[in-house]
Formats: C-alpha cells, structure tokens, sequence
C-alpha cells in the first residue's frame, strides 16, 4: 500500500493554534508590562516575577546565602517549575510554545521573509561553535548573581528592555538590553529565532533537560520520502531527514516538521511504548498544564500577581526594609515607613510638596533631578543606621 499523503488541512490548523497561542502570550505579557509602567490603580508586577530564569537565579542566591533576589517573586520559581515539568514531558516546549519573545523573533522572521522572499541560514562553521556561546552566557550571570547577590542578567536582559521600551531608563539603565533587543530583531528578519539559537540563558538550561523529555519527534523510515521539507521548515535547522528520533537539545518542540510533513505518520511526535500524540495537543496540554499551576499557585498565595506597596511589606513582615522601596512609592509612603522626616527628604533630594505626594520615579526623571530611586534606597539606609 504506497503512503498516504498528510491531511493538509489539520496540519494548517495545528499550525495555527501554535502561533495564535504564541502571540496570545505575547499580547498579555505586553499588556501587563505597559500596565505596570502606566496603570494608576490595579498595578502588576514587573517583568522579573514573570520570568522563569530569574527563578534560576534565585535559587541558586536561596541554595547558597539562604535569601532571594532583590525583584524576583515567588512567582518566577512557580514559572520555573511548571516550565521543567512541560520540559520533562514535551521537551523545550516553553521555547516553541509558550515563550513571548520567541514569538517576538517568529513575527520579525516572517516580516523578514516577506521583505526578502526567503530565510538565510549561517554557515555552519561560524553556526555549531556559536551555539555554545547561550551556554557560556547561562554561567556567566548565574555566576554573577552569586558573586554580586543580584539579578545580574537585568540590565543585558532583551526582554527587560523590551518591557522598558516606554520607560525612561531604557537608554540609561537598560541601553545594553536595548542594543541587545534590537539586534535581535534585526537578526530575527533574516535568521530563525537568532537569540533562541544563540544567547538565550533559559533555552541554555532547558537544553540540559531536553535529552530527557518523553516525547520527542519521530521518523518513520519505511515511509520517508527524504524531501527534505522537515529540514527546511526547522525553525533551529536540525537535520530530521537523518534521524530516527531528535534527540537535540536545540529541538524547541515547535512541531513544524511534523506539521509540514507531507507524507501521513512519517513523522510524529511520539513516547515510550509507540504512544503517540498531535502536535495540536502537545500545544493545548502545554497550555492546560501553564494555567492550571498557575491558577493553583494563584489560589495559595504562591503567584504575585501584583505590587506591593510599602506598606503592604511592612504589614507582613513586620518590619521595614529599604530595598522594598520602589520608584511607584511616594516619599510620603517611604517617610512613614522609615521613620525619616519630610523635611530630610525634602532638603536631601530638593523635592517639592506635590513631588513628596507623588512618586519617587516621577521626581526622579524630571530634568536636573541628579537621583533615582536606588539613591534614595540609600539615604534611607543611612538615616536609619545612625
């Protein structure tokens, strides 16, 4: 009986469902991060408690001096968990399925090959030594955030920028993660997913995982045709043409190869015992197995979904800490907090009545202000020290 040809139609849909997934993340993950610069009532969190490698960062800070990162939530380690437990089930499914700026540099591609009517590829000389550098960047800022005690990565971090690309620290605080997102733009218009390929920490460490994930994509060799289409649509060009099974921890789980495929059950994506399972349900369970630890986190306390107010800090602790202030806290908020007289405020950071209402940020970033946020962090450490 010769092959029978993929159903088109389904493999289109399974396609769709991916992306729309892809930039549905992206959309609410933008939406919070202009929330958080701009909302004037209900504010979420920033971009560190939503990110799953800040909760690699932390854990190791945790391990080895017993405290957390300054900016980093319990909700990065509920983040993280869940984003090994996909990892160990459907491989670098956060990288293919879940991740935004993954999405991001999928959008920049297709822009790309619209412009230029095709895709470039590296040649594999600079290529295979250059994927190694995502490695050498993963040890280098956990490295970092133990020696410095924090979130080294923050100012280099593309998506930090990204999410500061209305602020006015981009250019000062962030100018390298800038320089660093926008490179990856312009690379993503001509390269898959560039920074994925080589320097993103997090893909660095779920590659670690990725030889251990149950399903993996699978070739039939009977019914191989060697077109070469799995070759081609690989968003991180491995050569599924010439194996069994990917076992390459470069493999983002996108199941594109699967989903181009034209030959029925040639290639699928499959586990122990010849169980096998849709690209499409990879994608909808990927998402179910998000929401659902996300939710229960949520419901215990264990998800900060917003931010905490001085105050807020004061209250369950106890007592007042100095790198709780934000540049949303109004000096009023601080002096009430701390202890430290308005009228110290005032003289120190040369502030008026309606400045010492507002937010630290706010007087920070009017011209001739010559402070910011971590300077005033300071001073109140050193008034209550005395």
């Amino acid at each position: 009986m010769p092959p029978q040809k993929s159903d088109k139609r389904l493999q289109k849909k399974s396609k769709t469902t991916r992306l729309l997934v892809l930039i549905a993340v992206l959309l609410i993950s933008t939406t919070l991060g202009i929330m958080h610069q701009f909302s004037k009532g209900w504010v979420p969190a920033g971009v560190d408690a939503f990110c799953p490698f800040g909760g690699i960062e932390s854990a190791f800070s945790l391990i080895f001096t017993g405290t957390m990162l300054k900016r980093i939530a319990w909700s990065s380690f509920t983040l993280l968990f869940v984003t090994i437990l996909i990892a160990v089930i459907f491989r670098r499914s956060f990288c293919g399925l879940i991740c935004p700026l993954g999405a991001l540099q999928e959008l920049f591609g297709m822009l790309g090959k619209a412009l230029f009517g095709r895709r470039f590829h590296v040649n594999r000389t600079v290529d295979r030594p250059a994927r190694y550098i995502k490695y050498a960047v993963f040890v280098a800022f956990v490295t970092l955030t133990y020696i410095t005690g924090e979130l080294a990565i923050r100012p280099y971090d593309p998506w930090v920028a990204y999410h500061h690309l209305t602020s006015p620290d981009l250019l000062t605080e962030f100018s390298i993660g800038f320089a660093v997102l926008m490179l990856t733009f312009i690379g993503s218009m001509f390269v898959d997913r560039v920074f994925c390929k080589y320097a993103c920490p997090m893909g660095a460490f779920l590659g670690f995982i990725n030889r251990i994930g149950i399903f993996r994509v699978k070739r039939n060799q009977d019914t191989c045709i060697h077109c070469m289409v799995c070759d081609r649509v690989c968003p991180v060009e491995i050569k599924v043409e010439a194996v069994e099974q990917v076992h390459s921890s470069e493999c983002i789980n996108c199941n594109l190869c699967v989903d181009a495929c034209p030959v029925q059950d040639t290639l699928y994506a499959g586990g122990p015992k010849k169980a096998r399972i849709k690209p499409k349900n990879i994608v909808l369970i990927t998402v179910l197995l998000f929401v659902a630890v996300v939710s229960v986190a949520s419901f215990t306390g264990g998800f900060d979904w917003k931010v905490k107010g001085i105050a807020e800090h004061v209250e369950e602790r106890g007592s007042f800490n100095p790198d709780d202030i934000l540049g949303r806290d109004t000096f009023r908020a601080v002096s009430e907090a701390s202890g430290v007289s308005k009228e110290a405020l005032v003289k120190k950071f040369g502030i008026t009545e309606e400045e010492f209402e507002g937010p630290i940020k706010d007087a920070a970033h009017k011209e001739g202000s010559g402070f910011d946020t971590e300077d005033v962090r300071e001073f109140i450490r050193e008034r209550m020290g005395e």
